[in-house]
Formats: C-alpha cells, sequence, structure tokens
C-alpha cells in the first residue's frame, strides 16, 4: 500500500542586491519591501495547502520568506539547514552582474549559469548539488517516516539544485532554470508504507 504526501518549493522574495543585479550568495540580506509584498502573496498563494514542515537555509531572506509562509500554517515546525543556502559566489560576491559583463562579456554566462564553471573561493552548480541532494535524501526519509507536507524556503540556485534532483533533469536543463519570488513548484510523491 502507498500514500501520496506534498512538497512544495519555492525561493525566496527579493533583496536589494537582487533588485541592483549584485551576486548575493552568501551575504546575508534582508528581504526588501518588493521581496517582503511577494512573500506575502506567496503565502496567501500557500495558504489552502496543508504544510506540517517548513524548511529554510540559515540565510535571513529565506527564513522571513517562510515566515510569512508559514503565517498560515501555525501549527508547522520550522527546520534551518544550511545545505539548502544559496550558491557562493565566492570572490564575485557583493559585485555588480552589470560591471562583470560590461568586463568580461564573454564569460560572464559562463560564470554565471555554468554547471561545471569553477568560482574562485565559490561554488559552481555542481558543488551545490552536491550538497543539496544529501539534504533531499534526508527529507524524503523524514517525509516518509512521519508521514507529513512540507514546503521549503529555498535560493535560485538551491531550488535549481532540488528541482534537478526531483525532476531528474540534465546540467543544460539546470543551466536554463528560472523561478519568480511568487511561484512554487509542488510536488505529490507517493511512498510505500
Amino acid at each position: 500500500m502507498s500514500h501520496a504526501l506534498t512538497l512544495i518549493v519555492f525561493r525566496h522574495g527579493e533583496t536589494s542586491f537582487n533588485r541592483d543585479r549584485i551576486f548575493c550568495g552568501w551575504i546575508n540580506m534582508w528581504l526588501d519591501s518588493v521581496g517582503i509584498d511577494q512573500a506575502q502573496v506567496l503565502g496567501k498563494k500557500l495558504a489552502g495547502e496543508k504544510i506540517d514542515y517548513g524548511f529554510c537555509s540559515d540565510l535571513i531572506r529565506s527564513k522571513q520568506t517562510l515566515a510569512y509562509v508559514l503565517s498560515h500554517h501555525n501549527k508547522a515546525k520550522v527546520i534551518i539547514d544550511q545545505r539548502i543556502k544559496e550558491r557562493n559566489y565566492g570572490i564575485f560576491s557583493g559585485h555588480s552582474k552589470k560591471l562583470f559583463k560590461q568586463l568580461f562579456p564573454e564569460k560572464y554566462e559562463e560564470i554565471h549559469r555554468g554547471y561545471y564553471t569553477d568560482i574562485p573561493k565559490g561554488e559552481n552548480f555542481k558543488q551545490v548539488g552536491n550538497r543539496v541532494a544529501p539534504f533531499m535524501n534526508d527529507l524524503l526519509r523524514l517525509m516518509k517516516k512521519e508521514k507529513v507536507n512540507v514546503c521549503i524556503s529555498a535560493h535560485g540556485n538551491s531550488m535549481r539544485s532540488i528541482v534537478e534532483y526531483l525532476d531528474e533533469l540534465s546540467p543544460k536543463q539546470v543551466e536554463k532554470l528560472e523561478f519568480k519570488p511568487t511561484d512554487y513548484k509542488k510536488y505529490r510523491i507517493a511512498f510505500d508504507d
């Protein structure tokens, strides 16, 4: 016999770094006023869902977005897990994407989206996936054992890795994924009893 549970994943709302096109990565940024509005819209969209656990990274923008979503789910438990934090942009963190494009136009897409492209003192998509996959393995075990529905407040790049894991995507497909802060992906996952 099997039973299906819900897993919902979304990315955090906008920060001033998103608005100004700056590599944010592991820099701890608060949601700006637009990001708060986006998180509230997302919370209303998900108000009718049954959510037992909410996961977020240790970065404040992920925590804030989850708080707005779970404001409609008073009994949900919150778990913070560093494995789903944003991609580390290393030496590019805090620097303008526009300036980088002007100085290195032929390298921008490779650095910004290249699955295997290394960043000095940072991570590529493959490395983000290497920390997200064990998180997902643990999450699915928890869902099966506790029979719980879960939401994940991720970041643009950790969400790419989560979707890659769940949809079994190729590196080229992952590089093209885009997510809006007011959108989410909902999965129904069947577990054997």
